[in-house]
């Protein structure tokens, strides 16, 4: 094929234009690269020219080629067909340009390698392995085969199977099988013979991988016909000694080994279950000489992983019961120790290590494999497990309970063999270690050392002077999850003693402290019973305990150079559980929140200013269940300053619970009754309800309901201002309709009128539905649905013939039409609260009188079982909240937990598919209706069947 001498010189030029590295010349190259690319010499001009010119050249154009053939194997039949001849002459010379090319120019001719290959080999490039396996054998090429190798018969791992694909690894298999072999024992001779190590290692890890990729799909006869020889191959590789310098290059090698073994153990059982002993035993071996590095992990996550399989097969139980010290010794308890990373987490992450403490949020870890691993030996083998923790745990009282990582292998031992099930909020529920070991290390080990912490603490010496914060954190982490398994009549004094480690210098003992004193003050009463959620420490007087406690998170604050989480948690906890015996304390409250509320000046983040709030709340709540007005009065005059500050500052979130904090305060006598009744009128000024305050909706609405408490409504404001937030379709219209119905039915009619006309204006206006308007179309069944819930509530508030006439007043059929009209929202409805709302509402509008039309009748009936029938096919998707409904909105409110409880007046609603049984039952007993209602036209074999099987169950 003949090569013109202009685009070589054009090609030549662009590049070097490009090189020169100015904005203008880079383009001017660009430009000039671009008009010679649709060229059919292009890519044969560019091979060419990588190998004839200098490095900096020539590296331009094996990227340029790479580029072209990775566009060239998404080319359609047409255009590959055009350029076939071009690829071919460089397909028939690549292999051997990038088996004599160094970096960087090898890289890019590897990556073009594999992009033609994806598209021609082996149609269309049978010789491709053939080419390879050649240099298989010859020392000086063998390294970089082996990696080109690796990265061609890397999709075999990822790729779904298929012909093709199978058609693909038989024949690479059978090209280059005998020369892998060959490869593999020549290797091994290399390594013991200490030569050229490094390069040694680094082909054999590239080969192992090769192994891997080949097997992955499918055990081939080359491989099968061999077999002895290839897992003899892996166990020499096992065995290896590391030699100093290099033991890192080794490691890995060993962990493809592994790697390797674990594939035929999972996929090849049949040909490969002879083996396992004999490995299990070299895995262990090979993971007792690993260090606790991050360059061992390899080997050790695949041992892991590898042990977990087998654990479970009954046909290895035998070889497990007589070999289950040594793999709990090798592989579990090596795994269970602190590492260098997890220390140094301790000092430098604390929120990190705290996750990973508690809530094993680190699932890939070797620890925690090792943890999963170990509860799959416990389940397997309880009986032995629980023989070899006794043993360990006589061993470690008899050598006088020294030595703190024996202390802690010994916790994780127990915790981890006992939490078969576990929950961060309720601690270990079910145990299947024995309690005699639990409880033995608690009484025997733990408990004496705790009371050395307690008479430490009482006399002012420093508890860290003697035991390692590190140390005490784990003591925590046993109370924290065995709070259910100690008497609850000494978790009170637990919880003080642990307490006093808050005020640790060190912020991650002092955050494990109050989240594990939190934890053990609110313990629940019955921790199997998932529907009863009262706390065990509700009904029993422990303020003592709980007023020494505020004491040091009030302290541990103080000392706080920003807000933590985890006092916040336990001090809202305490407010709580005191009740009115935090009256007692008053002036500290009052000091501890005026701390707080500078805190959030100085650093904001949602999740803690959430938490402030929520505590102040709760103190205010407090205030009012007792009625206690000058308890009232003196926490709001000690940070009313503070937030009208921030109420000034207009920070959206922020704004929102101040708003929130002075609607309870509203439900108290206070003596700023004035103050809130300035703000009530200026927030009944229609510009603080425009768009872009809409975020800011929610927390006026709440304001309004207990400001106007007891009072005439003025209704022209807010008449005006339902307007203006209905026709802006901001979804916190609801909330205040809610309000306006509830607090006097003759503002239902003009609650509704103001939505159904702009319900009208909407359907008038509504788009036609396209790809692009698909987000619009969303939005607006989401704000129809909000109409629907609306309608529900005047239901439940007035019932069925106030909320049929009300809407009669606007129009005839006119509650009739929307129905028919989102017949959509009544079938695919799925959040529990809402669905019980608008089905109640439907139930009786169907069976409670003649208010409907028979085709509108038939046609909601017909949404209503389909909807029952999409929920009996798909649970999942209709979980949701079964209490009432959370005041949310688009900006992402939320509301502070006291005031949702004095916020909230729904009704509570029976089983709404229930309830539609019965009344359905009751109403289809009527012969007439049994006759007239079609049934069999309205609803298919399997609704028919649904709803057979439901009318039976009631």
């Amino acid at each position: 094929m003949i090569v013109t001498s202009n685009i070589v010189n054009d090609l030549n030029t662009a590049f070097q234009l490009i090189n020169m590295g100015t904005n203008d010349k880079i383009r001017q190259g660009e430009q000039l690269l671009q008009q010679i690319r649709g060229d059919i010499q292009y890519p044969k001009v560019l091979f060419d020219y990588f190998q004839a010119y200098e490095i900096s050249l020539g590296l331009r154009a094996a990227i340029e080629l790479k580029l072209w053939f990775k566009e060239y194997r998404n080319f359609d039949d047409y255009q590959a067909q055009y350029v076939q001849p071009v690829v071919q002459v460089i397909k028939q010379h690549i292999i051997s340009a990038y088996i004599v090319s160094e970096a960087p120019l090898i890289h890019q001719l590897k990556d073009a390698i594999v992009y033609v290959a994806s598209r021609d080999f082996p149609t269309q490039w049978p010789t491709l392995m053939a080419d390879l396996n050649q240099f298989l054998t010859h020392p000086d090429y063998v390294y970089k085969t082996v990696k080109l190798i690796y990265k061609l018969t890397e999709k075999y791992v990822y790729q779904s199977r298929s012909d093709p694909l199978y058609e693909e690894i038989i024949i690479t298999c059978d090209t280059i099988h005998h020369n892998l072999l060959l490869l593999a024992k020549s290797l091994i001779q290399q390594i013991e013979a200490l030569q050229n190590l490094q390069l040694s290692y680094e082909i054999l890890k590239t080969l192992l991988k090769v192994f891997y990729n080949l097997n992955f799909q499918d055990l081939h006869p080359n491989f099968e016909d061999n077999l002895q020889s290839w897992m003899e191959f892996m166990k020499v590789v096992l065995r290896l000694q590391p030699v100093q310098g290099v033991e890192q290059f080794l490691f890995k090698c060993k962990g493809e080994a592994l790697k390797c073994v674990l594939l035929y153990a999972m996929k090849y059982r049949d040909d490969f279950g002879d083996l396992i002993q004999v490995f299990s035993s070299e895995i262990w071996n090979v993971c007792t000489q690993t260090s606790t590095g991050r360059d061992s992990d390899k080997i050790v996550l695949c041992a892991l992983r590898y042990f977990k399989t087998l654990i479970a097969w009954q046909d290895m139980k035998a070889f497990f019961e007589q070999n289950i010290k040594i793999l709990i010794e090798s592989l579990i308890i090596r795994n269970l120790s602190l590492s260098k990373d997890e220390i140094g987490m301790f000092s430098d992450e604390p929120q990190e290590f705290i996750e990973k403490f508690f809530e094993q949020s680190d699932l890939e870890s070797r620890r925690a494999q090792a943890v999963e691993l170990f509860k799959t030996v416990t389940k397997h083998f309880n009986q032995q497990v629980n023989l070899i923790i006794q043993e360990y745990l006589q061993a470690y009282i008899q050598s006088g309970m020294n030595g703190i990582d024996n202390e802690i292998i010994l916790i994780n031992l127990i915790i981890e063999a006992s939490t078969s099930s576990f929950t961060s909020k309720d601690g270990t529920i079910d145990i299947i270690l024995s309690q005699e070991n639990v409880l033995g290390f608690y009484t025997h080990c733990l408990k004496p050392k705790l009371g050395q912490i307690f008479e430490m603490q009482q006399q002012n010496q420093s508890v860290e002077s003697k035991f390692t914060p590190i140390q005490l954190a784990f003591y925590c982490r046993y109370l924290f999850y065995f709070r259910n398994v100690i008497d609850k009549v000494e978790l009170p004094t637990l919880a003080t003693l642990v307490s006093k480690l808050q005020l640790s210098k060190k912020t991650t003992l002092s955050n494990i402290a109050c989240y594990t004193a939190y934890s053990l003050i609110n313990v629940r009463q019955d921790v199997k019973n998932y529907t009863n959620h009262q706390l065990y420490f509700e009904n029993v007087n422990i303020s003592q305990y709980l007023q020494l406690i505020l004491t040091d998170c009030y302290n541990n604050i103080k000392q706080q150079q920003k807000l933590e989480t985890y006092s916040l948690k336990l001090a809202n906890s305490l407010i709580a559980l005191l009740k009115s015996e935090i009256f007692n304390a008053i002036a500290a409250l009052c000091n501890l929140l005026q701390d707080l509320l500078k805190n959030i000046k100085l650093e904001y983040e949602f999740q803690n200013v959430h938490l402030v709030f929520e505590v102040i709340a709760s103190v205010v709540d407090v205030c009012i269940i007792a009625k206690n007005s000058e308890a009232a009065n003196q926490l709001q005059q000690s940070i009313l300053n503070q937030l009208d500050e921030l109420l000034r500052e207009n920070k959206g979130d922020v704004t929102n619970f101040v708003l929130q904090i002075y609607s309870l305060f509203l439900q108290v006598q206070t003596n700023a009754s004035s103050y809130y009744q300035n703000l009530l009128q200026n927030f009944l000024e229609i510009q603080n309800w425009n768009e872009s305050n809409s975020s800011l909706f929610q927390a006026y609405i709440i304001f309004f309901q207990f400001g106007f408490q007891g009072t005439n409504l003025p209704t022209p404001q807010l008449q005006a201002i339902l307007k203006s937030i209905v026709a802006h379709s901001t979804p916190s219209y609801t909330e205040l309709s809610k309000f306006l119905i509830k607090s006097n039915s003759q503002w239902t009619n003009i609650v509704l009128t103001i939505i159904f006309e702009q319900y009208q204006i909407q359907q008038q206006t509504q788009p036609q539905i396209s790809s692009k308007s698909k987000a619009t179309h969303l939005s607006q069944r989401l704000i129809n649905k909000e109409v629907f819930l609306l309608l529900a509530h005047v239901f439940t508030s007035y019932g069925v013939e106030v909320l049929v006439n009300e809407c009669s007043k606007i129009s005839p059929q006119l509650l009739e039409s929307f129905l028919i009209n989102e017949l959509g929202i009544i079938k695919s409805i799925s959040q529990r609260n809402e669905r019980k709302l608008i089905f109640t509402m439907l139930i009786a509008l169907l069976f409670s009188g003649t208010f409907l039309t028979q085709q509108s009748w038939n046609l909601i009936f017909q949404s209503m079982v389909e909807n029952i029938t999409l929920k009996k096919r798909n649970p999942l998707k209709f979980m949701g909240r079964v209490t009432d409904r959370e005041v949310t909105s688009s900006s992402g409110f939320q509301p502070l937990k006291p005031v949702i409880a004095r916020n909230t007046s729904d009704k509570i609603l029976n089983d709404e598919d229930k309830l539609f049984s019965a009344q359905f039952k009751t109403y289809y007993s009527n012969p007439i209706v049994k006759q007239q209602l079609p049934i069999q036209q309205l609803l298919n074999q399997q609704q028919q069947e649904l709803l057979s099987n439901l009318i039976q169950s009631v």
